[in-house]
């Protein structure tokens, strides 16, 4: 299989958008409560990435089949806060594989470029989130080398009769 992957083109975005959703959408049925989705959300991502296109801090890229989209990456150089030796880091926001690619290193190709990008950055290590319940993502980015170093955790703050409970 031919894989290229390059950093998103304008005409590009709106499929980019469209894999990102899928993910977006499977965390919404974890727990609303934690990834609760906006109206708009396409709206949003749409003029989220089309805003950060050309800032040197943001890398959008995008893994094509010929001319197709098959998967995407966003990746942001982000500031620590200042009580660290390492003052930046790069962070992957958003990773998706059309489910009919996954399993075939599309996901182990963006994370390569993304690794490469951030490295040109100056920055000495790549995090990211992984999903408690996506069992498939944690044991890819564990063989790709990512190490858990700690659990995000969420107290519930409801009103009574309010749904408060993960899925599964």
């Amino acid at each position: 299989m031919n894989i290229t992957v390059e950093k998103v083109r304008l005409d590009q975005v709106a499929a980019l958008v469209d894999l990102f959703l899928l993910v977006e959408r499977q965390h919404e049925t974890y727990w609303p409560l934690r990834w609760k989705l906006r109206d708009d959300i396409s709206d949003r991502y749409t003029r989220w990435i089309s805003s950060n296109l050309e800032k040197p801090d943001w890398l959008f890229a995008v893994a094509c089949s010929g001319q197709r989209v098959i998967g995407g990456v966003a990746v942001g150089i982000m500031a620590e806060i200042p009580i660290y030796i390492y003052d930046r880091y790069a962070f992957i926001h958003d990773l998706a594989v059309a489910s009919e690619y996954r399993r075939q290193g599309v996901a182990t190709r963006l994370v390569q470029f993304a690794t490469d990008w951030a490295a040109k950055g100056g920055v000495n290590q790549l995090r990211l989130m992984a999903a408690e319940p996506n069992a498939a993502a944690r044991g890819l980015f564990s063989h790709l080398g990512f190490r858990c170093t700690y659990r995000e955790m969420v107290l519930p703050i409801t009103k009574s009769g309010e749904e408060d409970q993960p899925a599964g």
